[in-house]
């Protein structure tokens, strides 16, 4: 994957090489001049935000300081061009108002970026030039230090008066540890007298997190927030929130509309839901981005996320994003049926994919990465991490809200993910009441996963909690997640509220699937640790005997074999929205949930290790997401469903067969994480006598790949899925001519 695989039918080119130059002026995003204007809130706290005005490009020759919050309003489009870098401040800034400095840490002023409702962003990375957003000292850039700023606004017309400095005094030290790295010391921050030393380097490297804040978009797609149980957002009036437009405060009782977490200064431009069906809803376009140290906490349970997206709709392209060292989750989606592919969550503090209210979004080739349990014998040293943030469970799905059943149900797809989770190492999380699990269902939130790996999770494969004593079946199922997973509902579609799959088609009969389900999924180390809190289930007593079982010499038949009850433990000490009446203990996993992921038409396989190359203990090297298994390479009953651009000819188990895409252009590749390579085909088009596009690419025998077109550039669609021979591969697009409007192809490796 690199520019050349981007190709138009007309030039029958590559995209134009991207300039190299490097980036020598620092600008505060909110000193752009005509454009932008600096909102302030009241109360006792100023807090300012940097609205912008027009539309705007921001380009590769310069490097883009946020000092707070950036919002794109209604009707403005901010594009991003590949290759550019933005940087947060997230320790001190310097207030215009009277010259004084204050904490970054101001509430509601993290230096997020929010697309409010009717707004477009559009980041245009490449994998040669991705779009980068990190903390003001990150030196793992191209460009190096010579790209974080000691000055903003450096060469603005205006000369010295126009520029601030931001530390001065110190000295630095350079040198190369396998990344690049830096020391300052002694330095201060201006005009407050405020110490300033800061070390970023090889180790260094995976300690931060929180730094800024994050990407928001807001859309107009539904949110099932605030309806009754039962009602059909689908089909109930959206009752937008009252806003004060001095305060920003909320009032009134809204229905349809989720508002952004951390935002309440800015209330105006930070919420998201509505009933935009179709069109879909537009909030742009993100490719190639990559999310650095994001997740700003504002407050206990209130932080931003790397992406967060409320009411988002599948007019929006997510495709190549990194999200690393978040603080909270690293994507999560209110509401909405934006669909996103290529996605990278490594070392979340909480859930990877998190996924509230309705949402009916589709992904695929995901990896999530958890990162180390605490303990000083699990890599933590390295990482430095703080303990509390190691990941949660291997995603959080979530409903309404407790027993609310309104409609449309949490009914996403997800297929070809690669999910590992903490692994074994923590000594002190071993003997502890949270031994966290595969994908977590609660708030009558269901899902429908295909061909994916599900590996290393200590407490348990999967958490599906219900509403009813422990350990039994529940009489009340519909109110809770078990009850999307015991069978196909007999009305409502799709969703629940009358569409079919495909979002558009009305359909109000019969359910083809539970909305729960789980297919041609492998499950590999799960569960294998024994706890208090899950009575006789677990296979280890502790860590010891997880150890010598995994370490003496080549490991005894059956060391990996976790039966049912470590798979699917009944009992899970968690308190979880209206799963008991007191919230002390967790039912989850009833008998019948239970019964239909093992039921042998769903292909789930226990137990096998599908190839992947991945240590129980650390997460942060060598890691080869390649499967080498026959039967994982090429699934006899894949059944990924042929619909909006999900590419049905990945049949295969995770989110890589021969190509590791995420290597290249991340920050984790960067810092070691991967090994195993990335497949870049030479791809050529032309025309045939029939006017019809013939696509030529080079290949490696036996490595699939998947041919994509699209009539924008931004939404790609599968054609075919290719078994390459090795040297040339002509694909002859016979559905399409080639006429005076523009035909975009990719080939990706799989």
């Amino acid at each position: 994957m690199n520019n050349k695989f981007y190709l138009t039918i007309l030039a029958i080119l590559g995209l134009a090489a991207v300039n190299t130059a490097k980036a020598t002026t620092f600008v505060d995003v909110a000193t752009l001049g005509d454009g932008v204007s600096v909102a302030t809130t009241g109360g006792a706290v100023k807090v300012d935000a940097t609205v912008l005005t027009k539309n705007q490009r921001w380009t590769r020759d310069r490097v883009y300081i946020l000092a707070n919050n950036v919002i794109i309003p209604s009707g403005i489009t901010l594009t991003v061009e590949a290759g550019v870098l933005i940087r947060a401040e997230q320790v001190w800034r310097q207030s215009a108002a009277n010259g004084s400095a204050e904490a970054a840490a101001t509430p509601a002023d993290p230096g997020a970026i929010v697309c409010a409702q009717g707004g477009r962003l559009n980041m245009l990375g490449t994998s040669d030039a991705p779009v980068i957003i990190t903390s003001m000292d990150d030196v793992n850039v191209p460009g190096g230090f010579e790209t974080v700023p000691y000055v903003e606004n450096k060469g603005k017309s205006g000369g010295l008066n126009n520029e601030r400095i931001l530390r001065q005094g110190g000295t630095s030290a350079f040198g190369t540890l396998g990344v690049a790295t830096y020391e300052y010391s002694g330095g201060t921050l201006t005009p407050a007298a405020k110490d300033y030393s800061k070390t970023w380097g090889a180790a260094s490297a995976f300690r931060y997190e929180a730094l800024w804040g994050g990407i928001v978009m807001c859309g107009k797609a539904t949110v099932n927030r605030g309806y009754a149980s039962a009602e059909n957002a689908n089909t109930s009036a959206v009752v937008l929130p009252t806003i004060n437009p001095t305060s920003g405060a909320i009032t009134g009782t809204s229905k349809g509309v989720q508002a952004v977490e951390g935002m309440a200064g800015f209330s105006q431009y930070a919420f998201g839901g509505g009933d935009q069906v179709f069109p879909p809803d537009d909030s742009g376009n993100l490719t190639f981005v990559s999310n650095r140290y994001g997740g700003y906490v504002i407050a206990v349970d209130v932080e931003l996320n790397s992406y967060s997206f409320y009411g988002v709709g599948r007019g929006t392209n997510l495709g190549f994003l990194e999200a690393i060292n978040n603080a909270d989750d690293d994507y999560e989606f209110w509401g909405g049926d934006v669909s996103g592919r290529w996605l990278l969550s490594m070392w979340c503090g909480d859930d990877g994919v998190d996924t509230d209210q309705g949402f009916l979004g589709t992904f695929q080739n995901v990896v999530q990465i958890q990162n180390n349990g605490n303990g000083a014998a699990d890599g933590t040293t390295l990482s430095s991490r703080s303990t509390s943030n190691y990941g949660d469970s291997g995603t959080e799905n979530d409903g309404p809200e407790s027993a609310n059943t309104a409609v449309p149900y949490s009914t996403y797809i997800m297929s070809n993910m690669t999910l590992i989770g903490r692994g074994y190492a923590s000594v002190a999380s071993w003997s502890s009441a949270n031994l966290f699990s595969g994908p977590n269902f609660k708030d009558n939130a269901g899902a429908r996963w295909h061909n994916s790996l599900i590996m290393d999770f200590p407490g348990g494969a999967v958490h599906i909690a219900g509403r009813a004593t422990v350990g039994t079946d529940a009489a009340n199922a519909e109110a809770s997640s078990e009850g999307r997973f015991n069978a196909p509902r007999s009305s409502g579609g799709f969703d629940g509220a009358g569409r079919a799959m495909d979002l558009t088609t009305t359909a109000t009969g019969a359910s083809d699937a539970p909305d729960g389900r789980f297919n041609n999924c492998w499950f590999y180390r799960d569960g294998l640790a024994k706890s208090s809190a899950v009575g006789s289930d677990g296979k280890y007593l502790n860590k010891a005997a997880f150890d010598a079982a995994y370490n003496n010499g080549a490991p005894a038949a059956g060391w990996d074999t976790a039966s049912d009850a470590n798979l699917f433990p009944a009992r899970y000490d968690r308190s979880g929205r209206g799963a008991s009446a007191d919230g002390s203990a967790v039912r989850c996993n009833a008998p019948s949930a239970v019964a239909q992921i093992k039921l042998g038409s769903n292909y789930n396989v226990f137990n096998q290790n599908p190839g992947v190359i991945v240590s129980p203990y650390t997460r942060i090297s060598g890691m080869d997401l390649r499967i080498t298994d026959s039967a994982a390479r090429d699934l006899a009953n894949s059944s990924i469903p042929s619909v909006r651009g999900l590419n049905s000819g990945a049949t295969f188990v995770g989110a890589v067969r021969d190509n590791m895409w995420m290597r290249g252009w991340t920050l984790a590749d960067n810092l070691g994480a991967f090994a195993g390579s990335q497949i870049v085909p030479d791809v050529t088009v032309s025309v045939n006598a029939s006017s019809q596009p013939v696509i030529t690419f080079g290949g490696e025998a036996g490595v699939k790949y998947v041919i994509e077109v699209s009539t924008d550039n931004k939404t790609f669609v599968p054609v075919t899925t290719v078994a390459a021979v090795g040297g040339n591969n002509p694909y002859t697009d016979v559905a399409r001519t080639v006429s005076a409007a523009p035909i975009y192809y990719r080939v990706i490796a799989l």
